[in-house]
């Protein structure tokens, strides 16, 4: 995986946060994108090690990111990732858009009726796996 980093002009990460994605994308990832790469967060912050982040920032490694999701949030004001010109930093808004809750009030419908109905939920969480 970490070969496809250096072919990618734009790595976006959504992952979840489990045990297996905690600092997923690190120093070894960030060495590995081109210098014009654009690393962008929208998944879990803490699947994202933010201090190899700011380093590959800082170095020139990569070229720009920009970031929704953070480990604590609001992202710290003592945080590196700030004084950056090369980040944009959201307030873990992103996803909204103008239909946002329309959709988020379809998707609750349509579980709930599959609760009604016996069927399973058309969006499943498996807490066992963090997800």
């Amino acid at each position: 995986a970490v070969d496809f980093y250096g072919q990618c002009d734009f790595v976006v990460c959504t992952l979840p946060l489990t045990e297996t994605t905690r600092g997923f994308v690190g120093k070894e990832a960030f060495a590995c994108m081109k210098p014009s790469s654009v690393f962008i967060s929208l998944g879990r912050g803490a699947a994202v090690d933010e201090a190899a982040l700011a380093e590959a920032l800082q170095s020139g490694a990569i070229a720009g990111a920009a970031l929704d999701v953070f480990a604590v949030e609001p992202l710290p004001s003592t945080s590196p990732l700030w004084e950056l010109e090369n980040v944009l930093i959201t307030a873990h808004n992103a996803d909204y858009t103008t239909d946002y809750h329309a959709l988020a009030w379809q998707t609750w419908l349509d579980n709930f009726h599959c609760l009604i109905e016996g069927k399973p939920f058309a969006t499943p969480v498996d807490v066992a796996i963090g997800y």
